[in-house]
């Protein structure tokens, strides 16, 4: 009887110490959970964008899914400044009050916005052409730019097209500093092919048709840069050229399906892309972005945009032929 109560007794304390063992690992294992969960940060980002159109869309895009895939968890602030220089100034110095993580700023004008309000917060730009005579090149800033030196490849096209082209008219905005540059770029190309360059510079929508009107009277092909200005009112540049039967050259995809006749470009949801990977860097790795280079991409293929082709009549050569991808 007495080794009965003995062996019960044994049974017992192994019963409890049995129980106790599973509420301890319950206990760790919520602990685990709740410090996991209370780990993963949720980041805050303000993204500003100077207008909207196909080119800075896609960037926007890609910049988003870039983050998506590095597996960052993200709040996204987005904000459009509808080509105000005043309402890109208030949507920086709002992030800065926000204190939000990190500024993506789409286009030099925001981008400058997002410099001039914060020395502090990491910005991350894409579709900049030039960063530096733009005043970029800031300890907090890094990205992506827009810079293709292809002018000289885009205007061997044209030759094919029409060998008989003489002169480019160039439509930009003036206090757009990305638009300068390039203006002074192409200049440059065309007066090494033998190619008179006309240029107009407008500063608001309102003298955009007056200004297409003289371009298309002396020109026998626009050059369209990415100018924000002018790339966003890309059908109305379109309607006036085709009218006229001119050839438009752009300098992004977005503006070929937006009727703009052909492009030797690059892609912007794969420049918003890399804009992107520099984020993830910044967030994830905790890198400095003075420690990240800014990133450019080459031209991808030569785009097409075919029912601009019937309109103003143009034939593809034989010789571009393989190279080309055709968009409606």
């Amino acid at each position: 009887m007495r080794k009965l109560s003995y062996l019960l007794c044994i049974m017992v304390l192994f019963s409890l110490i049995s129980c106790g063992n599973k509420e301890e690992n319950k206990e760790a294992e919520t602990k685990t959970e709740t410090a996991q969960t209370e780990g993963a940060k949720k980041y805050k980002i303000g993204i500003t964008q100077i207008v909207s159109h196909p080119a800075l869309d896609q960037s926007r895009e890609g910049f988003k899914d870039a983050l998506k895939e590095a597996g960052l968890d993200v709040e996204y602030d987005e904000q459009n400044a509808q080509g105000d220089i005043t309402i890109a100034n208030t949507i920086a110095n709002k992030f800065v009050t926000d204190k939000v993580d990190l500024i993506f700023s789409i286009a030099t004008p925001t981008t400058q916005a997002a410099v001039n309000a914060t020395s502090s917060i990491p910005i991350i730009f894409t579709a900049v052409t030039d960063p530096e005579a733009a005043g970029l090149i800031k300890p907090n800033v890094t990205g992506s730019s827009d810079r293709v030196d292809n002018v000289a490849e885009q205007l061997d096209v044209l030759k094919e097209l029409n060998p008989n082209a003489t002169t480019i008219g160039v439509l930009y905005n003036s206090s757009e500093q990305n638009s300068v540059t390039q203006v002074e770029l192409i200049k440059k190309v065309a007066a090494e092919k033998g190619i008179k360059v006309e240029e107009q510079a407008v500063t608001a929508v309102s003298e955009l048709t007056q200004a297409l009107d003289n371009l298309l009277s002396k020109a026998d092909a626009l050059y369209i840069p990415t100018d924000n200005l002018v790339v966003s009112n890309m059908p109305v540049v379109v309607e006036r050229a085709n009218a006229a039967k001119k050839i438009v050259i752009a300098t992004d995809e977005g503006s070929v399906t937006n009727g703009a006749l052909y492009t030797k470009g690059i892609d912007f949801y794969e420049l918003g892309k890399e804009a992107g990977k520099l984020a993830a860097q910044i967030l994830k790795d905790g890198k400095s972005p003075s420690d990240l280079e800014i990133v450019t991409l080459k031209p991808t293929n030569l785009v097409f945009n075919k029912k601009t082709m019937e309109a103003i009549g143009v034939t593809l050569p034989e010789k571009l032929k393989n190279e080309v991808k055709f968009v409606d």
